[in-house]
């Protein structure tokens, strides 16, 4: 039995219902361990926690601003409320100039999920954007192979990377934007440039229609000084809101993704610069890049990236 089954059938036993009662992660640690043993690591523990506490489904809930774990409680008619990406992936409720950003991000995810590369979501302000954090961070995972549900990484290759001092995997930051011109290209620009200061790169990445040829130069010239990627997603406004909404794109199985991203035109206006990435970059930043950290840790622990994982991990 996988440690998410286990720690599905696990926590409700150990979680108080009430938040104010909430267990902090070390303490959930120390009782987790009493009843599986020391088979898991911290860091195997702590981003499963987090994981699955950002699921509306899950067992598990975190307090808000706050420390500590908490058993969430159902809605009234019992029923758990279905999986999501929310607050990211915005509902039908919202307004139409959201749903069609929600899109956007549901479809650069599965454009890099097709690439073969693990993708991590963060979480969103109310404006949609972050100056501190990126949208996504974009993994690419060491040599591997499928195994039913996992993509299990080659020991071999594991093994001489460390041998050699080679990084043990790539990481992109990535910023996502709906059709920026004029000033908000370049705002989008360098909000790409400073939230990617910690990865190996940036990327700003455009879902909509090209920009037109003077603002595609700039973004040219501003890539060639500072090193971020650009690429576009070409698709008509008109045809984007016509789509479907941000969680069926994301839910939608490997044919229909590929129906939905072959309406979409790649054009690599830049590519980015990499750089080498600090060795304590993660214990640094802390927040969600500590989940993204505590993910990467996990995965490269236990030799595999689960399906779902490969896919997105949000926090």
């Amino acid at each position: 039995m996988s440690l998410r089954s286990q720690l599905e059938e696990l926590l409700p036993e150990l979680l108080p219902s009430d938040p104010a009662q909430a267990i902090k992660g070390t303490e959930l640690i120390r009782l987790v361990r009493l009843r599986l043993g020391e088979e898991y690591s911290d860091a195997s523990l702590r981003y499963h926690f987090s994981f699955m506490a950002s699921e509306p489904d899950s067992e598990i809930a975190k307090v808000e601003r706050g420390q500590g774990y908490y058993r969430r409680m159902r809605e009234k008619d019992g029923q758990r409320a279905p999986r999501g990406l929310l607050p990211l992936f915005l509902g039908e409720n919202e307004p139409d100039v959201l749903n069609c950003r929600a899109k956007a991000l549901a479809l650069a995810v599965r454009q890099y999920d097709t690439t073969g590369r693990g993708v991590f979501v963060f979480s969103t302000s109310e404006t949609g954007t972050s100056w501190i954090k990126p949208d996504l961070a974009v993994v690419e995972w060491p040599e591997g192979e499928w195994e039913e549900n996992a993509l299990v990484f080659d020991k071999s290759a594991l093994q001489r990377r460390r041998m050699i001092g080679a990084p043990m995997m790539g990481i992109r930051s990535i910023c996502v934007a709906r059709m920026p011109g004029g000033e908000d290209g370049r705002r989008e620009f360098f909000r790409t440039l400073a939230t990617s200061r910690w990865a190996q790169c940036g990327e700003l990445v455009i879902v909509g229609e090209l920009p037109d040829d003077s603002e595609c130069a700039a973004l040219r010239g501003l890539a060639a000084e500072f090193g971020v990627g650009v690429l576009c997603l070409e698709i008509a406004d008109e045809r984007l809101g016509e789509l479907p909404g941000a969680e069926e794109i994301f839910k939608a199985g490997d044919e229909e993704c590929a129906a939905l991203l072959a309406e979409l035109t790649p054009v690599r206006l830049a590519a980015g610069r990499l750089k080498t990435l600090e060795a304590d970059t993660g214990e640094t930043l802390g927040g969600e890049f500590g989940a993204l950290f505590d993910w990467l840790a996990a995965c490269l622990e236990r030799g595999s990236v689960e399906e779902y994982e490969f896919r997105v991990s949000c926090y």
